[in-house]
C-alpha cells in the first residue's frame, strides 16, 4: 500500500512536504499562482472555447499534490467552456494526501470551496492504481493514478499517443525531487503530444529546459509568479495531429447495468446509441437490492487491484447519477470462524489503505453494524448498497438512448462490415457497431466464425425478508457466505445462493430455506432467527473460468462486456467507462496490463 504523504502544516497552514521539504502551494495565495502558472501559461480557458460540440479537451499532470491546479481547472472549466464539452484531467501521485489533510489544506482555498467540497466527497482511498472519478454529471472525469509516474506512465502511455492538450509540469522542484524529472518522463510527454499541445511548470531550471527541447517542444522562459522571477512554459513542435474521437453509433443488445453503464458513457461521449432488450433490468440486474464493496485478498493480486479501482469508480458513479438509490452504509464481513479471522486480519493489516477497510473488534463491529455480531468484522467504509432496478432505469434515463423493446435473436455482418440485428419480432435493425450485453446469453449472439466465449450461468436466488424488531436496526450490509442487506421498505434482501451450469428461474422453496440456515448458522445471533420469507427472486450470473470480466472488441465492430460475476454493480462503471473509451479512442482509466486480462480476446485459439 502507498502511504499518505508525510505533511505538516506551517503557520500560515500551509502544508509543508516533510518528505520533500517544499510547500504544496504558494503561501500568498495558492489560487492565483496556479491560475497563472498552469491556466494562463497553457492559453486556458480561451483554448476551451474552439472545442467542438461534444469535444473533450485533455490535461496531464506530474503531480496531484493538493489536487488545487486541478479544482481551479475544474471550476473554470464549468465557468467558461461551452456546456457539451467535456474535461479530462490525468494527474499522478506518488504520495497522496490523507482526505483531512486535504480538508485541512483546503481551509486556504476559500476560491474553489464549492468543487473541493464536492471533491472530498468523491476522494478515493488512496491504494495503488488508477482512480476515476466521475464528476459535473459526467462533465468532468478525474483519472487519479497513485503510485511512481515512471513506473505508471509506460503502461498507460499506449493508448495516450497524441491525445494530450496540455501538461502541468507540478510535483516539487527538480532539486528536490529529481527522482521525478526522468528521461521517461519528457519521452512520454513527447508520444502523447501533438502540434498544439502546450506545457507549463513552475520551475525554469536548465535541465528541465533542455529535456523538454530535446523532447520536441519550443520552450519560453516567462516572469515566474511572485517571488519566484522565471517560469517555463511552450508548445510541442512536431507536426502530428490530435487523434479525433470516434463518435459513429453504437447499438447495445442487453437492459441490465452494465449496458447502461456503457450507454451512458457513450451519449456523454457525443455517440448515438440505439439499445434493444425485451425490458430494463429483466435479468440479474433487477435485484431488490444489491452490495456495492471492494473485493480485496490477503495480498495484492491482478483481482483484487482490478476490483478496489473499480470501486472508486463506482461509488463516484452513483453518487453523481443516483444518489437517490444509493446508500453508502459500508460493508461488513464478520469473522465467523477461525480461518476467517486470519484472513481477515491480513487483509487489514496494512495491505490496503484504511480508507478502504479496517478490523473491528466485536464490541466496535455491533455497535458499527447496528446489531450484535459477537465476533470481529472486516468494515469497508465507503461501500453501500442499492436499489439495482432503480439505479438501472436511471442510467438509462439520463443516457437519453432510444430504446427498442424486443430480443435481438441474431446478427450479421455486411460487406461493408456493419451488422444486421434480427429481432424476435422479424424486423432487423443496421448498426454501425453492436456491443453485446447480455450476459450468460452472449454467445447465441455471436455470429458463425467467431469462437464462442467460455462463460458459465451460475443461478441465484434472493429470499425477501420481514423486518423484526431485533432486525430493523441494522445499518450496514452484512456479508457472511451471502448477504443481508438493511431494510428498504421494512424488507431485507438475503442472499444468495450460487449453482454453477444452472439457468433456471423458477423459484424454490428449499433455496430460501438454504438463505436462512446459512445466515442463522453463521450470524449465531437472536436477530437471525425466526424470519419469514415474504417473496424471492432468481437471476444468472455470467461468470469467466479466470473469474475476471469479459470486455471489448471481440471482431471487426464487434464488441461485448459480459462475465461480471456477482460484482456487476461494482464493476460496471468502470468497464462501461472502459469500453466506451476503446469505442471513441479516450484514455481508458486501467493499464494495459489490466486490459489484457479482462479483454474478450483472451480466450479465443
Amino acid at each position: 500500500m502507498n502511504s499518505n504523504s508525510s505533511v505538516q502544516f506551517n503557520e500560515q497552514g500551509v502544508p509543508v512536504s516533510t518528505t520533500f521539504d517544499d510547500i504544496y502551494f504558494s503561501v500568498d495565495n495558492g489560487v492565483d499562482e496556479s491560475q497563472y502558472v498552469f491556466l494562463a501559461q497553457n492559453g486556458l480557458p480561451d483554448r476551451w472555447q474552439t472545442l467542438s460540440a461534444h469535444g473533450c479537451f485533455t490535461i496531464a499532470e506530474t503531480g496531484f499534490g493538493t489536487g488545487l491546479n486541478f479544482l481551479l481547472t475544474w471550476q473554470r472549466f464549468l465557468e467558461h467552456a461551452p456546456s457539451d464539452t467535456r474535461l479530462h484531467f490525468v494527474s499522478f501521485e506518488k504520495y497522496p494526501l490523507s482526505r483531512s489533510q486535504l480538508n485541512q489544506a483546503y481551509q486556504l482555498l476559500k476560491p474553489v470551496a464549492e468543487v473541493s467540497s464536492e471533491f472530498l466527497k468523491h476522494y478515493p482511498a488512496p491504494d495503488p492504481g488508477c482512480h476515476r472519478l466521475i464528476l459535473s454529471q459526467g462533465r468532468v472525469i478525474l483519472d487519479l493514478w497513485i503510485g511512481d509516474i515512471n513506473e505508471l506512465l509506460p503502461q498507460s502511455l499506449p493508448q495516450a499517443q497524441q491525445k494530450v492538450d496540455a501538461w502541468f509540469l507540478d510535483g516539487f522542484a527538480p532539486a528536490k525531487n529529481p527522482e521525478m524529472w526522468q528521461h521517461s518522463l519528457y519521452e512520454a510527454m513527447s508520444q502523447a503530444s501533438y502540434s498544439k499541445t502546450t506545457f507549463a511548470t513552475f520551475t525554469a531550471a536548465g535541465s528541465v529546459r533542455r529535456a523538454l527541447q530535446q523532447a520536441g517542444f519550443l520552450v519560453s522562459k516567462v516572469p515566474g509568479f511572485g517571488r519566484k522571477r522565471e517560469m517555463l512554459c511552450g508548445q510541442y513542435s512536431e507536426s502530428n495531429k490530435l487523434k479525433r474521437s470516434d463518435r459513429r453509433n453504437v447499438t447495445i443488445i442487453g437492459g441490465g447495468i452494465s449496458a447502461a453503464c456503457t450507454a451512458l458513457a457513450l451519449t456523454r461521449r457525443g455517440v448515438d446509441v440505439k439499445v434493444i432488450s425485451p425490458d430494463i433490468a429483466d435479468g440479474a440486474s433487477g435485484n431488490p437490492q444489491g452490495a456495492v464493496y471492494p473485493l480485496l485478498h490477503a495480498e495484492h493480486t491482478p483481482l483484487s487491484r482490478f476490483y478496489w479501482q473499480a470501486f472508486s469508480t463506482a461509488t463516484s458513479f452513483y453518487q453523481t447519477f443516483c444518489s437517490e438509490n444509493w446508500f453508502p452504509t459500508g460493508v461488513m464481513q464478520p469473522a465467523f470462524n477461525e480461518q476467517r479471522k486470519t484472513r481477515y486480519q491480513r487483509i487489514a493489516d496494512n495491505l490496503y489503505a484504511k480508507e478502504s477497510v479496517n478490523y473491528l473488534q466485536p464490541a466496535e463491529a455491533g455497535e458499527k453494524a447496528g446489531v450484535p455480531l459477537g465476533v470481529p468484522a472486516l468494515l469497508y467504509p465507503k461501500a453501500g448498497w442499492l436499489r439495482p432496478e432503480a439505479v438501472v432505469k436511471s442510467i438509462f434515463k439520463a443516457a437519453g438512448v432510444e430504446f427498442v423493446k424486443a430480443k435481438a435473436v441474431s446478427l450479421k455482418q455486411t460487406d461493408n462490415k456493419d451488422w444486421n440485428v434480427l429481432l424476435d419480432n422479424g424486423e432487423s435493425l443496421s448498426a454501425e457497431r453492436v456491443v453485446i450485453a447480455t450476459g450468460h446469453h452472449v454467445n447465441s449472439l455471436l455470429p458463425q466464425g467467431i469462437e464462442a466465449l467460455p462463460i458459465q450461468p451460475v443461478r441465484g436466488q434472493v429470499s425477501l425478508v420481514q423486518t423484526t424488531s431485533k432486525l430493523s436496526s441494522l445499518k450496514a450490509v452484512l456479508c457472511f457466505k451471502g448477504y443481508l442487506v438493511p431494510a428498504d421498505k421494512e424488507h431485507h434482501c438475503v442472499g444468495a445462493t450460487f449453482s454453477r451450469n444452472n439457468d433456471s428461474l423458477a423459484t424454490k422453496a428449499e433455496d430460501n430455506e438454504e438463505n436462512i440456515r446459512q445466515l442463522t448458522e453463521n450470524a449465531q445471533q437472536p436477530w437471525a432467527e425466526s424470519l419469514d420469507v415474504k417473496t424471492a427472486r432468481v437471476s444468472v450470473r455470467a461468470t469467466s473460468p479466470d473469474h475476471q470480466p469479459v470486455a471489448g472488441s471481440l471482431s471487426d465492430n464487434l464488441y461485448v462486456l459480459t462475465g461480471l460475476g456477482s460484482r456487476g454493480f461494482t464493476s460496471a462503471p468502470v468497464l462501461g467507462e472502459m469500453l466506451a473509451c476503446q469505442l471513441t479512442g479516450e484514455l481508458m482509466p486501467l493499464t494495459e496490463s489490466a486490459l489484457r486480462r479482462i479483454s474478450a480476446r483472451r480466450f479465443q485459439s
